[in-house]
């Protein structure tokens, strides 16, 4: 591999494409500003206020020489304007490197820059100086690079497989990767990556200013992950006895013996319990530090990894003790649903069959990394708009009042998914004879439950009665019977107190 040099307007992400591209390929990153920083002891406002900027110019070329023509294979992100000198691209020319110009709007680089007092060409119009900048550089970036990439809307991620396509390097993925952005606001927004593999993006997405990072997994699993910096495997026992106080007080204790900083990241590999697990320890240690999911089932990729929700148990109950705390990233590796035991797979699969019903149309038809990127997507926009479940993110229990019900009445013996399965046509049913769906939107629930090969039928011996006693006092019931149904405006939650339908609606069973 040749050395690469990354060009381009600021902003559009040499620095962190570039890091990202070294982390792959394992060759050291240079950030060319950060260099003339270092050597010369001031910012680089510090340097255009002493020197201006022809100043700062001749010190870049310095700096550019000595790493187009250091020994090995080198990444290299410049500044924006190392192309308006013409012995910098007399350099970048004659250089053993591959240039790449990194080709992004105004428009979104004046977003992602705002009004930053550390880049002083931006002046108080970011937006009007971005666009003059662009119209005075944009030939000479071409000029100088042996390839140009539009970054414009893409996730770093997205733009580095791009890249190291570009280069001829071997890809860490097998087939499409689709990257879902979350945005729940306040600079907490992160993108979901699915696909087949996407596990070997975790040295790209654990933070630049990340030393260590602890994983928190479970010792049956057959798969592992690498961060790519100093790390640690922390294993947790099976099953909802991790998700104990006590497990969680010995996972911090374990990570402040070891030294671990706010700047540091946890990483949860495995299931919704991990996760979950995962979750709550970050958002406690040190008041709080980065978490990354790598979900290792179906549920965990298209439900319990996304959304920020994670907590722990008590004798007393289920999650009775937890936070919102958004991940930084989610891996969703398909790879890791080849090892899923079949139960745990159709368990999935009952979660999945309701967001055909929330938007999702004929899921059935996607593959299924495309398949989990909708249903991700999906999920990212519920949440986007009920961040701390207060309202629309009640939606996301379709089926859930029945199957919570079944779920009690059998001892839990089923399972989770299969009882949301059940539920799916009781609560289409229930939505028919409220005339809110028509009888061929019913029949579409049992296609996709027979699509996936789930049951539609109730367990035997359940008693109808005893069934609509436990609707109340479900856990989402917040006043009354609360039934999530469909609707002509979608998948909404709606009370129903009429005992006589609900007992009608069992009906949809006798087929």
């Amino acid at each position: 591999m040749q050395s690469v040099v990354l060009v381009g307007l600021m902003g559009s992400g040499k620095s962190t494409v570039g890091r990202a591209l070294a982390v792959r390929t394992g060759v050291p990153f240079l950030d060319l500003d950060q260099v003339i920083v270092q050597r010369a002891g001031l910012t680089i406002p510090e340097l255009f206020a002493a020197e201006g900027e022809d100043g700062f110019r001749v010190r870049e070329t310095a700096a550019l020489k000595d790493a187009l023509f250091q020994d090995g294979p080198t990444v290299v992100a410049t500044g924006g304007g190392v192309v308006t000198t013409e012995s910098n691209r007399d350099a970048l020319r004659r250089g053993n490197a591959t240039v790449v110009y990194l080709e992004a709007s105004p428009m979104e680089l004046s977003a992602r820059l705002g009004k930053d007092p550390d880049r002083p060409l931006l002046g108080d119009d970011p937006l009007g100086s971005l666009t003059e900048l662009l119209e005075e550089r944009a030939d000479l970036y071409e000029a100088v690079a042996h390839h140009v990439l539009p970054v414009t809307s893409r996730p770093v991620p997205g733009v580095v497989d791009d890249l190291a396509h570009i280069l001829g390097l071997d890809p860490v993925v097998t087939g499409p990767v689709f990257y879902e952005p979350v945005r729940v606001g306040g600079g907490r927004d992160y993108v979901v990556h699915a696909g087949h593999g996407v596990r070997h993006h975790l040295p790209e997405v654990v933070p630049a200013t990340a030393r260590r990072v602890a994983v928190i997994t479970q010792e049956h699993l057959p798969w592992t992950v690498d961060p790519g910096i100093e790390h640690r495997v922390l294993h947790v026992p099976d099953g909802e006895t991790a998700k104990d106080l006590r497990v969680v007080a010995e996972i911090c204790g374990q990570l402040a013996r070891w030294g671990m900083t706010r700047n540091d990241v946890v990483v949860g590999v495995g299931g919704g319990v991990v996760t979950d697990l995962a979750g709550f320890v970050a958002s406690v240690y040190h008041r709080g530090v980065n978490v990354i999911h790598v979900p290792t089932t179906l549920l965990g990729q298209i439900d319990a990894a996304i959304g920020g929700k994670c907590g722990v148990n008590l004798p007393e109950g289920k999650n009775l003790v937890g936070s919102f705390w958004q991940p930084s990233a989610v891996l969703c590796d398909t790879e890791t649903l080849t090892t899923l035991p079949e139960a745990d797979y159709k368990a999935g699969l009952g979660e999945l069959a309701k967001y055909h019903f929330l938007g999702g149309g004929r899921l059935d038809e996607l593959d299924m990394a495309a398949r989990v990127a909708a249903c991700v997507r999906l999920k990212a926009d519920v949440v986007a708009d009920d961040e701390h479940e207060s309202g629309r993110r009640a939606i996301l229990n379709y089926g859930h009042t029945l199957a919570h019900a079944l779920e009690t009445v059998t001892g839990y013996t089923l399972r989770h998914g299969s009882a949301v399965a059940v539920g799916l046509p009781y609560a289409a049913e229930v939505a028919r004879l409220l005339g809110r769906i028509d009888r061929d939107r019913v029949e579409e629930h049992f296609r996709v439950l027979d699509a996936y090969e789930l049951p539609a039928t109730l367990p035997d011996g359940v008693n109808h009665e005893s069934l609509i006693q436990l609707f109340s006092r479900d856990k989402k019931a917040l006043d009354g019977v609360t039934f999530v149904l469909d609707g002509p405006d979608g998948v909404e939650s709606v009370r129903v107190d009429d005992h006589a339908l609900l007992r009608e609606a069992f009906k949809v069973y006798d087929r």
